[in-house]
């Protein structure tokens, strides 16, 4: 909300400065709001717009040193997950060789459109498709229910019915409606009026299948390392979390086990449908 009421009241301002009733020839999206926008509105303050102009973009340069290293740290930890034995250090500088190597592409004079191009196709569109499954298995597949369970057994607290209604039916509807309507309203996509090849829109259909295949690819992955011999209960097996999910202290998991294996004989007795999906938000 404070942001909104920030971009909006700069948009606002510039545009009564310069006298230009359509929005859409003040407000530039992407790159342009942060970097000609914003810092054309400020040039135009009346009081000390060099302390505003400095003061703007030393909080880019920390934002972005801050993601950066928020980015890079999941990479680090990745890696040092699957290879303990690598030095921190050398990881880390590995990760930062990798990303000056791939940045410098974006600093060439075409770099802005390639941008915005990975941008819609490899991180947008995947990032909401994977959003709406990954909201779906956070709340019906592992369960609303077994969540607050989980909260309640941690901190013990037991979750409001705002946060079991969000969870279980606003944010997923919510989600699922953007989708649909991104799908809808797709058009190939353009930078500033520039309309790519037909190549790279095959590229950026590629991209996002990169993205986007990784979910089923696991999942067949998943239900073949499962030992049942059934393809039914293989495939059900893999709903449902493993016996060692809990704690890793071993008397908190003892306790665990016994709090999950009540829940569970309460679940079983409610064969019911619309009871089980009453149960997983409210019970």
């Amino acid at each position: 909300m404070l942001a909104g009421l920030i971009v909006f009241g700069v948009i606002g301002h510039l545009a009564h400065v310069t006298n230009s009733p359509d929005l859409s020839k003040v407000v530039r999206g992407g790159g342009g709001l942060a970097f000609i926008t914003y810092p054309d509105a400020i040039a135009k303050f009346t009081f000390w717009p060099q302390f505003f102009a400095v003061a703007f973009f030393l909080m880019l340069f920390v934002l972005g040193i801050g993601s950066i290293v928020g980015m890079a740290t999941t990479i680090m930890t990745v890696i040092r997950d699957r290879f303990p034995h690598l030095k921190p250090l050398l990881v880390a500088i590995g990760i930062a060789i990798a990303g000056f190597g791939i940045g410098i592409i974006y600093t060439t004079p075409g770099g802005q459109y390639l941008l915005d191009f990975l941008d819609f196709y490899g991180a947008s569109f995947v990032a909401l498709v994977l959003a709406v499954f990954e909201i779906i298995t956070f709340s019906w597949i592992y369960g609303v229910g077994r969540l607050c369970r989980d909260i309640e057994f941690m901190l013990g607290i037991r979750t409001g019915l705002y946060w079991r209604i969000c969870w279980g039916f606003v944010t997923p509807i919510m989600l699922i409606a953007i989708l649909i309507y991104h799908i809808v309203t797709y058009e190939a996509f353009t930078s500033n009026g520039y309309v790519f090849s037909n190549g790279m829109y095959a590229f950026g259909w590629c991209v996002f299948a990169a993205g986007v295949l990784q979910l089923p690819a696991w999942a067949v992955y998943a239900v073949l390392k499962r030992k049942e011999t059934n393809w039914k209960e293989r495939i059900s097996s893999c709903f449902r979390p493993t016996y060692d999910w809990g704690p890793e202290d071993t008397e908190l998991n003892v306790k665990y086990r016994e709090s999950v294996e009540k829940h569970e004989q309460t679940q079983a007795l409610k064969r019911n449908l619309l009871r089980r999906i009453y149960d997983n938000v409210f019970h």
